[in-house]
């Protein structure tokens, strides 16, 4: 699944942190207010909203792959929009179209992770993907701080954003080299096409007695949700079934509609904007810290693909939440001492620390949860669900941002240091631990557990029955070898 890395790099050069300061791009958009920079920044977050509704409605019937490729055919038909843009309204129209593509790829690809990985690797192999966003953050924070020395070129800003077009060409010419997943394809009848991935993505015989177990156990939950009541958007509104379906988006919902609102969309959109009016540092030694940020956030985000499957996803987001908390107050207590130039930089040192805590723990969970909890008939509906939340949040926080930082100044990060504190009983009592467990097992949990005491329990119960389900698969698997042989 590496090729997909190529998507990821392409997300960050969208944003804009380094680019709405630029006297070219202020120029060009006839010196927009603060309120009118907001929306350039956040109306995308709205678009990736759509591209996420729309998955939601084609991504089961076209599968994962398709709708990959779909997006990134959009996306360049955005970033052109953009690249071309003489005026407010006509880049607001290609930040939107640029969006929708990032919606129909972000609710795509976590899912198509999941469904073709072992359980021992899905959250590590996620977290790779997030690894890769932070070092297209890291790309496009270099470009726009290279492209600051162009004085008076509207190349300053235009080129940035046309860049992003090479990845999602190179991503379209690699996608089709992967395969579609082994779970949609059974769940859509392409059974022979599904056993030849699932032999392929396991590197084992279409006989070996693995193979066979899995596919045994693919096989029967897909039956399994067959029987339960029909999943419409009635009865999953209603929360009814043993799948608790209701239950099970509403928690990727809320997952990663909490990410954003622990600040990091203030930090990654908007730092080199809060380091020139609050610190009062100058244009090119705030894109020059900004840099740094995005090469300290991309660092930050590996260990996460070697951990994130070993601390679990309840124990990672609720250590992550403690230290971000602690970040923000120690960084308010620092910006208020607006007379010393040394706690103001350490101020800076203090977001850098939280981007650190925030990439070990909300960076790659919230995009690996949704994708974990919901069942296969309505994954695509989960992780479109979850992903929109995401931007929805991150429109919010965007909109609002350069008016906060206009009006609010510093008591702004007060309500991302109390949200992050809030996070720790939301994951606590909300959000049960999925690590290592097969999707299917997941599936078991849910159908036997309860939303709140006694989740570990359950959480073990429905790992031991997944093992007793996958030795009689394997059983079954003997036994046919054994007629054969007589």
């Amino acid at each position: 699944m590496g090729d997909l890395n190529l998507f990821w790099i392409l997300l960050p050069p969208v944003r804009m942190a380094g680019l709405i300061t630029t006297k070219p791009f202020l120029t060009a958009m006839n010196n927009p207010g603060a309120g009118t920079v907001g929306t350039i920044v956040a109306i995308y977050n709205l678009g990736c909203f759509f591209g996420c509704v729309v998955s939601s409605i084609i991504g089961f019937k076209i599968g994962r792959r398709r709708t990959i490729m779909l997006g990134c055919w959009v996306n360049v038909v955005g970033t052109l929009i953009q690249a071309l843009a003489f005026g407010v309204p006509q880049l607001i129209v290609g930040r939107i179209v640029t969006g929708i593509a990032t919606g129909l790829i972000t609710s795509s690809i976590p899912i198509w992770i999941s469904e073709t990985s072992p359980a021992s690797e899905r959250g590590g192999l996620v977290a790779g993907q997030l690894a890769i966003v932070s070092l297209g953050i890291t790309i496009a924070d270099g470009i726009d701080f290279g492209m600051n020395y162009i004085v008076g070129s509207q190349a300053a800003w235009r080129f940035p954003i046309a860049f992003q077009c090479t990845f999602a060409l190179l991503t379209l010419s690699t996608v089709h080299f992967l395969p579609e997943s082994p779970r949609w394809l059974y769940a859509v009848g392409r059974t022979d096409e599904a056993d030849e991935v699932l032999t392929r993505l396991k590197d084992l015989p279409f006989d070996n007695v693995d193979v066979k177990a899995e596919r045994t156990e693919i096989l029967s939950a897909i039956e399994y949700e067959k029987t339960v009541p029909k999943m419409g958007i009635r009865n999953i509104l209603r929360g009814k079934g043993e799948l608790k379906i209701m239950r099970r988006i509403m928690t990727g919902f809320a997952c990663q509609w909490w990410q954003q609102f622990t600040g990091i969309g203030v930090v990654i959109g908007y730092l080199p904007l809060v380091i020139t009016n609050l610190l009062g540092l100058s244009e090119t030694l705030a894109l020059g810290l900004g840099l740094v940020s995005a090469v300290v956030y991309t660092i930050a985000s590996i260990p996460p693909i070697f951990f994130v499957d070993r601390i679990g996803r309840r124990k990672g987001l609720m250590l992550g939440s403690t230290a971000m908390a602690v970040c923000w107050v120690a960084f308010v207590a620092l910006i208020t001492q607006t007379q010393s130039k040394a706690c103001l930089y350490a101020a800076v040192v203090m977001i850098y620390l939280f981007q650190i805590a925030f990439a070990f723990s909300w960076l790659s969970i919230p995009w690996i949860y949704p994708s974990e909890i919901t069942p296969l008939a309505v994954r695509h509906v989960g992780a479109a669900v979850g992903t929109s939340a995401e931007w929805l949040s991150a429109f919010l926080i965007a909109e609002v941002t350069p008016l906060a930082l206009k009006n609010v100044g510093w008591k702004f990060f007060l309500v991302f240091a109390v949200m992050c504190v809030a996070g720790i009983p939301l994951v606590y009592f909300f959000f049960p631990e999925t690590a290592g467990l097969s999707l299917e097992a997941i599936d078991l949990m849910y159908a036997s557990g309860r939303l709140t005491g006694g989740i570990e329990e359950q959480r073990e119960q429905a790992g031991r029955r997944h093992e007793m389900l996958e030795k009689q698969a394997k059983a079954a698997v003997h036994v046919e070898y054994a007629r054969r042989r007589d």
